[in-house]
């Protein structure tokens, strides 16, 4: 039976719609939801180890990251509650992938859902894109979201 439900959100489109289709399955099915945004604290390093940020930029960025990941949580606890959908948010700093996948086995979620994925042009994106990793490395059965009208017309539904 799926009792938790983890969904992992971005400032992105396609997390917004995975966030949707969480809540739908979340309210169908009486589970709890989590979510998580990641600031990715891994990339931030790089770019400073790179020099293409000097430490104001990165902690200026940070701090944007930040607010984008607490006003995204909150938007969807808000989302959730109006369909009375028990919510967890959680808003965590590191490597994405690494975080979410601590995120699941913590819960534990049964089930973890993930916005569409890129486009992978090289075999060499494989390996660097979070959501890519994610998606082969989390413990339990994963999800990937596709066709926003279909979700927004799910998520409408529910009263």
């Amino acid at each position: 039976m799926i009792k938790n439900i983890l969904v992992s959100v971005s400032g992105s489109t396609q997390a917004l719609v995975a966030a949707k289709y969480a809540i739908v399955l979340a309210r169908l099915l009486q589970a709890k939801l989590s979510v998580v945004y990641v600031i990715d604290t891994k990339a931030l390093a790089e770019l400073l180890r790179s020099r293409i940020f000097v430490e104001v930029e990165a902690r200026s960025y940070e701090e944007e990251l930040q607010q984008q990941g607490t006003i995204m949580l909150e938007r969807i606890k808000k989302m959730a509650e109006a369909k009375s959908v028990n919510t967890e948010v959680y808003l965590l700093r590191g490597a994405i992938h690494e975080e979410v996948i601590k995120k699941v086995e913590d819960l534990p979620a049964d089930i973890l859902v993930l916005g569409e994925l890129k486009d992978i042009i090289s075999r060499t994106e494989t390996f660097y894109d979070e959501g890519e990793r994610i998606f082969r490395t989390a413990p339990c059965p994963v999800l990937i979201v596709k066709n926003p009208a279909m979700v927004e017309q799910l998520y409408k539904e529910i009263i």
